[in-house]
């Protein structure tokens, strides 16, 4: 039983362990995949250009081996700045520091820089200046403090330039990792509140459902079984379809049809009701986006049914503008205020301007002794 419980406890070990080093090994690709990819293309290119520069026939493999210490400094200077100098110091606003560290880092580097590629000439007279160095400035090929002097002023100003580049890469791919958290931080925000207004939607639709299955049942009507198996339909579509961001127009036309049908089952006169729902092609939409209009049409007015009694009611997606429009007759429209309701036309508003912002257009008019309203919705070509 002791081995037994020692190898689950030693397995359930390796079990977090691997799955530790799974994640962070996961968040560090995702994190320095593309910056590091870039910086190993940087220095291959610049590899490639000083090993191919001003290469002689003689004494290659010294120049060769100063060419190496001469990147290898390089590379070093630059991610002090850029690993050490910035983050601790520029970007947390400590500007002035910054400056002096960096003007000490530059002067350091040039002045040692300047010392190493005059040992070198000195010791070896047959190379010249310009075929170990990056960057050729005019200076004194020779072992003096007036030549070290005039070379460290020289590379002091080369590699401002150099330091100035740098900082300016890394701002640029700080402020676009800023960005992308920007970015995401909006998206997971607008899917939230997507999420919010949906779920405000399904209990909105459900109250005003049940109503209606109510009425029917106390009037024992034959009509029940067929409401609640139409309901049930749009209940899981709810509850599993809706879910996602788009779905295929034919899908929202089913459940579009068979809550129409719900509504109408509890009605005797619809005559002069009339419901389309058409598109020139089928094409992703998002989600129920037709349900706040339809309630409306629908809403507690069809109680008393009269001959007069007129609704329309289209759904028509043509040439990537989506349409939904109702017409009904004024008296049939419920006013409901802030505090007994409303929810559905405020949800839609909220929606489409989280979805399709400076997209779409809202109206509602009254004429004679209709109601009419009218969303339309430019859609992604």
């Amino acid at each position: 039983m002791s081995i037994c419980l020692s190898e689950l406890l030693q397995t359930g070990f390796i079990a977090v362990y691997f799955h530790r080093m799974n994640h962070l090994i996961n968040q560090l690709s995702r994190t320095f995949t593309v910056r590091l990819v870039l910086n190993i293309l940087l220095w291959v290119v610049l590899c490639c250009m000083i090993y191919t520069m001003n290469v002689p026939d003689h004494h290659v493999r010294e120049i060769l081996f100063y060419k190496a210490i001469s990147l290898v400094s390089l590379l070093l200077f630059s991610y002090t700045n850029n690993l050490f100098l910035i983050p601790h110091f520029l970007a947390k606003g400590r500007t002035f520091l910054y400056l002096l560290l960096a003007f000490l880092l530059m002067t350091a580097y040039a002045f040692l820089y300047s010392i190493f590629i005059q040992a070198v000439v000195h010791k070896t007279p047959e190379i010249k200046l310009y075929e170990i160095v990056l960057f050729t400035i005019s200076g004194k090929a020779e072992w003096s403090s007036d030549a070290i002097a005039e070379t460290t002023l020289g590379y002091a100003f080369v590699y401002s330039l150099w330091l100035f580049v740098m900082t300016m890469a890394w701002y640029m791919h700080d402020h676009a990792r800023q960005r992308r958290v920007m970015l995401l931080a909006q998206q997971k925000q607008t899917e939230a509140e997507l999420s919010f207004l949906k779920a405000q939607i399904h209990p909105h639709f459900l109250f005003n459902t049940l109503n209606n299955l109510y009425a029917l049942a106390l009037r024992k009507s034959e009509k029940s079984p067929d409401v609640i198996l139409k309901l049930s339909s749009i209940l899981r579509y709810l509850l599993y379809d809706s879910n996602t961001p788009t779905v295929s127009f034919e899908k929202e036309k089913e459940i579009m049809q068979a809550y129409i049908d719900i509504e109408l089952l509890r009605l005797d006169n619809v005559r002069q009701f009339k419901f389309s729902i058409s598109a020139d092609e089928p094409r992703p939409i998002p989600p129920l986006l037709w349900l706040p209009v339809l309630e409306n049409v629908f809403k507690h007015g069809t109680r008393t049914v009269a001959d007069d009694n007129y609704v329309e009611f289209n759904f028509r997606i043509q040439r990537n503008v989506l349409t939904i429009y109702s017409k009904n007759k004024e008296k049939m429209l419920v006013k409901v205020n802030a505090e007994q309701g409303g929810i559905g036309l405020k949800n839609l508003e909220k929606r489409l301007e989280i979805l399709y912002p400076g997209k779409h257009h809202i109206s509602t008019v009254q004429e004679s002794s209709y109601y009419i309203s009218q969303v339309q919705i430019e859609l992604p070509s």
